[in-house]
């Protein structure tokens, strides 16, 4: 049950997106920002390690990271972040 209040100002167009997904998903505004501010504050209720945990359970093979790198890489067509250039640490960007 929900027992604190809190009043937040939105710009006009920041409650209208609001209203529109809303609209879209049959939700309240109030559910859509609860659930914002579980995303962003990291409140879903399992830890990292459990979610590490549930991804590794799955049992789908995992191969060296290059070989993965590889296979991601041509299953998006063979494209390469914005035009091939690597960003920070050598990292597609």
């Amino acid at each position: 049950m929900y027992s604190e209040r809190t009043q937040v100002l939105l710009t006009p167009e920041q409650r209208r997106r609001l209203e529109r997904r809303a609209a879209e998903e049959r939700r309240s505004i109030g559910a859509l920002i609860r659930d914002a501010v579980d995303a962003y504050t990291g409140a879903s209720g399992r830890t990292r390690q459990e979610a590490a945990d549930s991804l590794l359970s799955v049992g789908a093979p995992v191969a060296d990271w290059e070989v993965m790198k590889g296979e991601i890489i041509r299953g998006a067509g063979g494209q390469r972040g914005a035009g091939g250039r690597r960003g920070a640490h050598g990292r597609d960007r």
